[in-house]
């Protein structure tokens, strides 16, 4: 199921919902992505500040993916060609 999120706090909360389906406490969640209980509250109530590294270990640890859906330019062919080779190149590790 994909979610469009558009803030800190939606996040957080998205976490607390997919966490405690699983029968998780924030606890065991911070355990298994190696983040303290207190840091796993702040993170879904969107208080706090959390680096995006830590936040990224959590949610892989809920099972939670990150798409980010990138805008092409269609106008500009030059710009489309160069961003769409520079994804590519991230994806498959070049850059």
């Amino acid at each position: 199921m994909e979610v469009t999120i558009k803030s800190a706090k939606q996040l957080g909360k998205l976490a607390s919902i997919v966490r405690k389906s699983q029968k998780l406490d924030q606890k065991t969640a911070g355990d298994f992505s190696g983040i303290s209980i207190n840091t796993v509250s702040d993170f879904e109530n969107g208080t706090g500040s959390l680096s995006i590294g830590r936040a990224f270990d959590l949610m892989e640890a809920l099972g939670l993916e990150v798409k980010i859906d990138v805008v092409i330019p269609q106008h500009d062919e030059k710009a489309k060609s160069k961003l769409l080779m520079q994804i590519q190149n991230m994806v498959a590790g070049n850059e």
